[in-house]
């Protein structure tokens, strides 16, 4: 029989309920140990496979079971007040960062001045390099509440209104997720941030990721390039978080003279490239 709870403690507790029996006398063993996660990105319950209990041999030591699941219960609240006080600590910490996480699962853009601003020349005078440690040094603080091997490997200036950051570590793996979907909401947080306090926007690299994903979509656009040379126009797939944007900045790069722009279809996000309307026309 396995048991599924926020922890340890409340996952033997309800076993021992369970069972009718004192918590000292589970036979169990840990399949998952509890995660408390950040922003709700890397949260895992504990799980516990109940192998059996031990059967009470007299009556008279009920009352000591009961005194030692007393005990336990009082061990396991010190505990998630523990948890508590972590949880604030990092909520705290997001507060000091003035962003905002997303709160839906299809991460929705209902701009695009993520992308677009990437490619327009920032009005104000910006010095990115002096802000460079202090990017750095935050990072660092955040990375420090994740239950993750994960590492500043570099932050440095990308262009005028752009830094590079790189991170790397054993569960480099575990922040990009599955189809990039932790990727695209860490970015978002980044982008948040940074945009809010200094008016810049962050160039994320996690181990290789980005420069595996250029390489790919560099390889569809190559098709794509080669109709828009044959025939003047052409409509990507839909595309989203990363792919949206190193498309958009390849297809901008390739043809400047050339109307390039996201059009949207619902909940789907697509390029289309075209000449530019005359005014006549």
């Amino acid at each position: 029989m396995n048991i599924e709870a926020k922890d340890l403690q409340t996952a033997l507790i309800e076993a021992s309920k369970q069972l009718e029996c004192s918590v000292i006398d589970l036979e169990y063993e840990v399949i998952q140990h509890a995660k408390a996660g950040f922003f709700g990105l890397f949260r895992k319950n504990a799980i516990i496979c109940i192998k059996g209990h031990k059967k009470t041999k007299k009556p008279h030591q009920e009352k000591a079971k009961k005194i030692q699941n007393e005990n336990f219960i009082k061990y396991s609240q010190k505990n998630l007040e523990k948890n508590e006080h972590s949880k604030e600590h990092r909520e705290s910490f997001q507060k000091s960062l003035e962003t905002n996480a997303p709160t839906k699962e299809h991460y929705k853009v209902k701009n695009d001045v993520i992308f677009d601003s990437f490619h327009k020349e920032s009005p104000e005078e910006k010095n990115i390099a002096s802000y460079i440690d202090e990017i750095k040094i935050s990072l660092e603080n955040l990375l420090a509440t994740f239950d993750f091997d994960i590492k500043v490997i570099q932050v440095s200036v990308w262009d005028e209104n752009c830094v590079l950051i790189k991170l790397d570590g054993e569960d480099a793996a575990l922040l990009i997720g599955k189809e990039a979907h932790r990727y695209k909401a860490f970015s978002y947080l980044l982008y948040n941030w940074l945009n809010a306090k200094y008016k810049i926007q962050p160039r994320l690299e996690i181990a290789q990721f980005l420069e595996n994903q250029t390489q790919a979509i560099e390889n569809y656009l190559k098709i794509l390039i080669e109709k828009v040379e044959s025939a003047g126009r052409v409509q990507t797939k839909p595309l989203d978080g990363i792919w949206l944007k190193l498309a958009l900045e390849k297809l901008r790069e390739r043809f400047p003279d050339k109307y390039v722009a996201i059009k949207q279809n619902d909940d789907q996000r697509y390029i289309v490239v075209n000449d530019f309307l005359k005014k006549n026309e």
